[in-house]
């Protein structure tokens, strides 16, 4: 057994932390908390010092795509897309290890190409390569020449075939569904286009995730592509920009576990900012994103559940920079406990492993992050990693 002497432990519940305390985990579980009293005066002796440190549960990154990496350079970003697999595949384990370092432990990848999410899943498993634990949905699905068919999507037409499109990635190893129900944001028009799947294609991807006990992501933006991902029941709802209050509060009433991914409209509003192109004017992004942002804070405010994801490998988004995406949901009026447990906890249940990760207990895996400073206090004290902890293995900031 391996103690911890902790200076503050925040336990991913969201409740009050506890100070001064010691953490025993063995064989990569969390074996209880407690007091000096509660463990052999040997253990104490030798119990790792972070009396001066922050521990919390390792942070979890319910929406990534490992195998693009978050560059602004558009020349080169183009270039990305059309790289080998094997090219490809280096880059995502490159993604692996910046991703830990940053104390994120678990990542969800919500679609790629050449199948590397499940790859990765599996060589990370089998402790071939160092990095987060990976959930992966495989391929995204959408219907013929929608949203991220380009990427390796599963194109789908017919509620029928949509069912097979969902029985495909469930038997390649997909741990949830992704469908695409609408496209991106256009900024210029300051809309989401058409929603690409009819109400009896998204009822039968769901209707069959949930027959295999899979959940459903659903990639969704404006109002009618967010009302109907509710409408069928998805788990989680992906992005969610151009919404209006109604629709705000039909999310917060149905439960669903939003990701609404903020830092990637920072980031898209920093290069409109300082480059001239035609599909990103920064007026038309800083008016999404700040109703965006509004629409966050007003469903935080109603009790809606609001889960980090940083849709790491968008435009100028890196792996591990779930900091920032921690910093804007504090922006938008949830306290830092709340943002912490939306990156533990509560992300936790958005991803279906409530059971083994996202808060410190007896019985969970040991996963941890310690931190130089308090985030409650000052949130950007998430970016001080001084040690992450993964199934009990120790994996320092400088892994290379």
């Amino acid at each position: 057994m391996q103690l911890f002497k902790i200076g503050l432990l925040i336990d991913g519940t969201g409740f009050t932390p506890q100070e001064s305390c010691y953490l025993a985990i063995e064989n990569g579980y969390i074996v209880g908390t407690g007091q000096a009293d509660d463990f052999a005066a040997a253990q104490v002796a030798t119990a790792a010092d972070y009396s001066q440190y922050t521990v919390m549960p390792g942070l979890i990154d319910p929406h990534v795509h490992l195998f693009l990496e978050g560059i602004s350079d558009m020349k080169s970003r183009t270039l990305r897309w059309k790289e080998d697999k094997e090219t490809t595949l280096l880059r995502a384990v490159n993604n692996l290890t910046r991703t830990i370092r940053h104390g994120v432990t678990t990542v969800r990848d919500l679609g790629g190409p050449f199948a590397i999410n499940t790859l990765l899943k599996k060589a990370v498993k089998q402790g071939i390569v160092n990095g987060p634990r990976v959930l992966s949905a495989r391929q995204a699905i959408s219907i013929t020449g929608g949203h991220f068919n380009y990427a390796g999507g599963r194109e789908a037409d017919g509620a029928e075939e949509v069912v097979k499109a969902v029985r495909e990635q469930a038997k390649a190893g997909a741990d949830c569904i992704k469908i695409m129900m609408t496209g991106c944001v256009n900024f210029v028009r300051q809309d989401a286009g058409v929603v690409e799947l009819s109400l009896p294609e998204a009822q039968a991807a769901v209707a069959e995730a949930r027959h295999l006990k899979k959940m459903v992501a659903a990639h969704a933006n404006g109002v009618d592509g967010v009302r109907q991902s509710l409408a069928v029941g998805v788990t989680t709802l992906e992005h969610g920009a151009l919404i209006d209050e109604a629709t705000t509060d039909m999310i917060t009433e149905s439960r669903v576990y939003w990701i609404p991914t903020l830092v990637p409209f920072e980031r898209m509003l920093d290069y409109g900012r300082t480059h001239e192109t035609r599909t990103l004017p920064a007026a038309g992004i800083e008016a999404v994103y700040r109703q965006h942002q509004a629409m966050v804070q007003r469903a935080y405010q109603a009790g809606a559940k609001i889960v980090t994801g940083t849709d790491a490998g968008a435009l100028g988004v890196g792996h591990g920079d779930i900091w920032r995406e921690l910093a804007l949901l504090v922006e938008c009026g949830l306290p830092a406990a709340a943002a912490l447990h939306a990156a533990t906890g509560l992300a936790a249940q958005a991803v279906g492993m409530e059971q083994e990760i996202g808060i410190v207990a007896a019985g969970k895996r040991a996963d941890l992050l310690v931190l130089a400073g308090n985030p409650l206090l000052d949130i950007n004290c998430i970016k001080n990693v001084v040690t992450v902890f993964k199934d009990g293995k120790e994996y320092l900031p400088s892994l290379s």
